[in-house]
């Protein structure tokens, strides 16, 4: 019974994938209807159409590529398809077509990605990670202007009579609030869902994933009804989404400068060129109360009862130097990275990046440190030994 409620977890982010993109469709076209009576409409009119600029920064945010695909291609279609004269750049071809195969892959990726093995897996989640990032560019560079200045013709409208002289400069007041206001909100919200793609590429179990991409996708599936419903309505769940994402922006930063570093030694096998004999080797904290924030990013070196961790604030501050102490220092090497910790103390201390794996006897030795295999590399290890026993005649390993 377990197994088989199991099996339905990736049906239902299959759903919500499909899902997703209905409702966002049909919510392009409720926004059209929008801006459009905006310009005609009176106060109540304006303001709907900045509810809907809102809604859009805010779900171009939480999965750029996916809504920059599907306005583009109801945009496409709105404007007469292939015969049309002129399309916006959003809805040209030439860009919605490549941008449409990416996300089918990524789609069906995330679909079959239980049954993908481990190292695979990763190496998909890297790319996948990193092809996020560059989604985010293209799509803010896309679609922002144009959401940017339609709420910036519904907020800044001056109204007629005597004002429409000052129309010019009602504009670019309004542009200079509402650019860097757009600008943040689509940042903070953007960081915190991508923290979803880091959080995969960090899970060594594929159910995890699949958890943590429906839930964005139930995101945007409740912001494309309330949308349908009323661009207040969405307006009004998007404040605590933007609210709780300027929160947890700094902590998402972090984790994201973990996830990134990993995705690149990856996919670029850096430990080749890593050298962890000499000078500093790259650390993340791996816990707090170490005297800054978990996963801040710096260098490690050996000192004597522990180690000295180095790293600015903010990443222009001047450099700030942590002391901290190990009684009994080990390097467990992990499925994905390796951990230092000390074991008089069950507590973390920093994490290694992937390019150090292959490099562990050595930065043990280096730090006075015992090497050791963490869990999942000893069941993998145990499994292997196993199967030898049996296709080799082998000794069995002990406890089988």
């Amino acid at each position: 019974m377990l197994l088989k409620r199991t099996h339905l977890i990736p049906t239902a982010a299959a759903i919500l994938c499909v899902a997703a993109p209905a409702l966002a469709a049909a919510s392009a076209s409720a926004t059209a209807a929008t801006a459009t009576s905006a310009t005609a409409g009176g106060a109540d009119a304006r303001a709907a159409a900045f509810a809907a600029g809102v809604a859009h920064i805010t779900g171009l945010a939480i999965s750029p590529l996916l809504v920059l695909v599907l306005l583009g291609w109801v945009d496409f279609v709105r404007a007469g398809g292939f015969d049309a004269a002129t399309l916006p750049l959003h809805a040209n071809p030439w860009l919605l077509l490549p941008c449409t195969l990416v996300l089918a892959a990524a789609l069906a990726k995330k679909c079959v990605s239980p049954a993908i093995p481990l190292p695979i897996r990763k190496t998909l989640d890297a790319g996948e990670y990193l092809e996020a990032k560059l989604s985010a560019l293209v799509a803010a560079g896309v679609l922002l202007p144009s959401i940017i200045a339609t709420m910036a013709a519904a907020t800044g409208d001056p109204g007629g009579g005597a004002a429409q002289a000052a129309g010019l400069a009602t504009t670019w007041a309004t542009y200079l609030w509402l650019v860097p206001a757009a600008l943040i909100v689509f940042l903070a919200v953007w960081i915190t869902f991508h923290a979803i793609d880091g959080l995969v590429l960090l899970s060594p179990f594929a159910i995890v994933d699949t958890l943590l991409v429906s839930l964005r996708a139930t995101v945007l599936v409740v912001l494309g009804l309330a949308f349908l419903a009323s661009p207040l309505l969405a307006l009004v769940l998007c404040a605590p989404i933007i609210v709780l994402s300027l929160l947890f922006a700094g902590w998402c930063v972090r984790l994201d400068l973990f996830a990134m570093c990993l995705a690149l030694d990856i996919l670029l096998a850096r430990g080749d060129r890593a050298d962890p004999a000499r000078g500093p080797v790259r650390a993340f904290l791996a816990a707090r109360g170490h005297g800054a924030p978990i996963r801040t990013m710096g260098h490690a070196e050996p000192c004597d009862g522990g180690m000295r961790f180095t790293y600015r604030p903010f990443f222009i501050l001047p450099r700030r130097t942590l002391v901290i102490e190990a009684e009994r220092g080990a390097l467990v090497r992990g499925a994905v990275w390796s951990t230092m910790r000390d074991d008089a103390r069950s507590r973390r201390l920093v994490h290694l990046p992937p390019r150090y794996n292959q490099h562990a006897d050595r930065i043990a030795a280096r730090f006075g440190v015992t090497p050791r295999d963490g869990t999942v590399r000893r069941a993998w290890s145990g499994l292997v030994r196993g199967f030898r026993a049996i296709f080799d005649g082998g000794e069995a390993p002990a406890g089988t």
